[in-house]
């Protein structure tokens, strides 16, 4: 997921769900998208570790997690890595609202709106909230957005896990600066962000709620909606 040495992601069973790309995203009126059709880590809590995104591996440690239609629950003690969450197999600039809570005592958990883009490859999040989170990279500007500064980061993977396989790529981080566990997201006010600062997305692959976390122990429940 982000650009830090224990960060992990997978995705389960993704076909490649491609949509148009991000300038007609943005360029159109935004409107719902519906019930989430997309679960990370459908079967398992799912890491990084991998060979590529497209494979399901069990993370070490204690992970129960659960998915409805609604939204999502994860709690864990002491995993290896693992990231769970729902979402839409095609992203894009509508808003996104999510509700419920996020605790976590130790190690480092993350609660974001995360996705891929293809063409350019480019993992991104917009981080709502997170505990211990070791940012690295660098920093290239801020927004404000739905109440909150964000700072945002960039950062470059090599050779690392993709969506697309072992691959480079960037990584574009909007890190809220007041955490909070319930909102709305604008996700399009991230993305005008990040090109004005010429961090350009491709198009757009899939996009969740996700939770994120290694070492330690934490619950979280959200209902995500659009």
């Amino acid at each position: 997921m982000v650009s830090f040495t224990s960060l992990v992601v997978a995705l389960v069973g993704i076909a490649s769900s491609l949509a148009a790309p991000l300038d007609e995203f943005l360029s159109v009126n935004i409107t719902e998208r519906g019930p989430h059709d997309f679960v990370l880590g459908e079967h398992n809590a799912v890491r990084r570790s991998a060979i590529n995104y497209n494979q399901d591996y069990t993370t070490g440690g204690d992970v129960v997690y659960t998915h409805t239609s609604t939204g999502f629950a994860v709690n864990w003690s002491y995993p290896n890595d693992f990231v769970v969450g729902v979402g839409w197999s095609t992203g894009g600039s509508a808003p996104i609202k999510f509700s419920g809570n996020f605790g976590v005592g130790s190690g480092v958990g993350l609660l974001s709106v995360y996705g891929w883009s293809t063409n350019p490859l480019v993992e991104y999040y917009i981080m709502e909230d997170n505990f211990g989170f070791p940012a690295s990279g660098t920093v290239k500007g801020s927004v404000t957005s739905d109440g909150s500064s964000y700072t945002i980061w960039e950062n470059t993977r090599v050779n690392e896990p993709s969506i697309v396989g072992t691959a480079t790529f960037n990584q574009y981080i909007s890190i809220r600066n007041s955490k909070r566990s319930s909102g709305t997201v604008t996700v399009a006010n991230h993305f005008n962000a990040w090109k004005s600062l010429g961090m350009n997305l491709g198009t757009m692959n899939y996009q969740v709620v996700a939770v994120e976390g290694w070492g330690g122990q934490g619950g979280v429940q959200q209902t995500v909606s659009n």
